[in-house]
């Protein structure tokens, strides 16, 4: 499955967003939103597979999302953008294509 540099959700809805983490030594796992750390209560990561979880989106779950795993061998980051759309307001920030150096990679699947 590709990753959509873009995705679009009403308030209201679920977010998950799952993607397969693989590296020797085991990568770390960070997410961002926006530049800032996620809340570790919707993120949950193993040595295999790192996931995001939201119940309930509203517009502050919008923005640009940045998983980076790392170990000594290097990095992979991908990012994605989510698009909330509330009674109020549209919230969507500049998407990117996502990238795969040497090293960790992380490979997007589900839905």
């Amino acid at each position: 499955m590709k990753l959509e540099p873009t995705r679009t959700l009403k308030a209201g809805s679920s977010l998950v967003q799952q993607f397969t983490v693989s590296g020797v030594p085991v990568p770390s796992v960070t997410w961002s939103l926006n530049g800032q750390p996620l809340d570790a209560t919707a993120v949950s990561s193993t040595a295999e597979l790192t996931s995001l979880s939201v119940k309930k989106c509203s517009v502050k779950n919008a923005g640009q999302y940045e998983v980076i795993a790392t170990n000594e061998v290097g990095t992979d980051t991908v990012r994605f953008t989510v698009v909330v759309n509330g009674l109020y307001s549209l919230i969507h920030a500049h998407s990117h294509i996502c990238y795969w150096p040497t090293g960790p990679k992380i490979v997007c699947f589900g839905t």
